[in-house]
């Protein structure tokens, strides 16, 4: 079988990395900034830093701050003006995963125009979009490292994807410094994201001993710093593994696509408004112990990662055991697993079980396939 693994060309990282940025900028050879984030961030000051940086390489920035949690095509139309009205040259994404990936669908939209909605799906933009230099300031989406952006669509009151090659920023700028001041919620569902994102990779058909290799090394990350992150924010060192491992899973999952968890937290009905990496987090424990048995070698050793691994046990048992490595890490960070627990209504179960399965873009590489009455057994047994 002939594979193919393709990530980002250049990386710059490191503590005061965002320094840097400029220098970034011009050897892109632009010279027109739009930067594109959330009010949150605005208000806390944190794009200050990026002005700074611009403003000592004389390049000119405008600020696009109504990036919406969650993302809609309506949203990326108001950014995609603003691109046409400052002339910008370049977007820069700076936050979290909503406001990458709307960096990302305004690259998109700016340089071709339309309807957004057109795209939603697996290689369907034609040509290359309006560069872009994406700074995550939370460790855990990975949006940084893939060429998929993520959107609410109105139509089936759901989240659909944008896969394109043509999406992988330029450049990807990683400085820890902008994740110390993240809260322990948005430390935890981040990185619990980030967790999911490399285990549904690594169990994926699609793995590769290329995608393995990132994977493997972020599952161990994670495991070994989200709690040091979670209960001491100003742990450089947690800080820094965490961002690290976020962006390495990304390489894994942007070539193999995810899983069964993510096809059931993107079917959740959007007007819920629930955090991505907190339905990652609640769903994954179900996902889990519907997968095991189905690539029972992988998961064997994702319950090692997770220490719940039984000593002396057959692989199907460890395999089965990583689900509970996963619930004891959800209670050492106060994440209850199970969508009731976060205000979803059972009567939505059908309704996201027939998303689900339909999602085969996300359904297709995982392991153990599906109906909508099995993920609609599944999801009702661990509501």
């Amino acid at each position: 079988m002939v594979s193919i693994f393709q990530t980002i060309s250049r990386i710059v990282y490191g503590q005061g990395a965002i320094s840097k940025l400029g220098d970034e900028v011009k050897r892109l050879g632009c010279k027109r900034v739009l930067i594109m984030t959330d009010k949150g961030l605005i208000n806390a000051g944190l794009h200050n830093t990026l002005l700074a940086a611009l403003q000592e390489a004389d390049i000119t920035a405008d600020v696009f701050s109504d990036v919406e949690l969650d993302p809609t095509p309506e949203s990326i139309e108001k950014a995609a003006e603003v691109v046409s009205q400052v002339k910008a040259d370049i977007i820069i994404g700076f936050g979290g995963g909503s406001a990458l990936d709307s960096a990302k669908a305004t690259a998109l939209l700016a340089k071709h125009g339309g309807k957004l909605e057109r795209f939603f799906g697996m290689h369907l933009v034609p040509s290359e979009c309006l560069p872009t230099i994406l700074i995550p300031t939370t460790a855990g989406t990975g949006s940084e490292m893939t060429s998929i952006a993520v959107l609410g669509d109105k139509e089936t009151n759901s989240k659909k994807g944008i896969v394109s090659d043509y999406l992988y920023a330029k450049v990807v700028l990683l400085d820890p410094d902008l994740t110390l001041k993240l809260p322990q919620y948005y430390t935890a569902i981040t990185g619990l994201d980030a967790l999911v994102h490399a285990m549904e990779s690594f169990v994926n058909t699609n793995a590769t001993p290329f995608t393995d290799a990132p994977n493997i090394h972020a599952i161990r990350l994670i495991s070994d710093n989200i709690r040091l992150a979670y209960t001491n924010g100003n742990n450089r060192s947690a800080r820094a593994a965490m961002l690290y491992a976020a962006s390495i899973c990304g390489m894994g999952f942007s070539n193999t696509q995810n899983g069964v968890i993510h096809a059931i937290g993107m079917a959740v009905p959007a007007n819920y408004h629930l955090p991505h990496g907190l339905l990652m987090a609640a769903i994954a424990p179900m996902g889990i112990s519907f997968n095991a048995i189905a690539s029972p070698e992988k998961y064997a050793t994702i319950a090692e990662f997770l220490g719940s691994a039984p000593h002396g046990a057959s692989t199907l048992e460890k395999a089965l055991s990583a689900s509970r490595g996963f619930s004891a890490l959800l209670k050492d960070l106060n994440i209850e697993p199970g969508l009731e627990a976060h205000g979803v209504k059972r009567e939505d179960i059908a309704g996201i079980a027939e998303r689900a399965a339909a999602a085969r873009r996300l359904m297709d590489g995982n392991p153990r396939q599906a109906t909508a009455r099995d993920l609609e057994k599944l999801i009702t047994e661990h509501f």
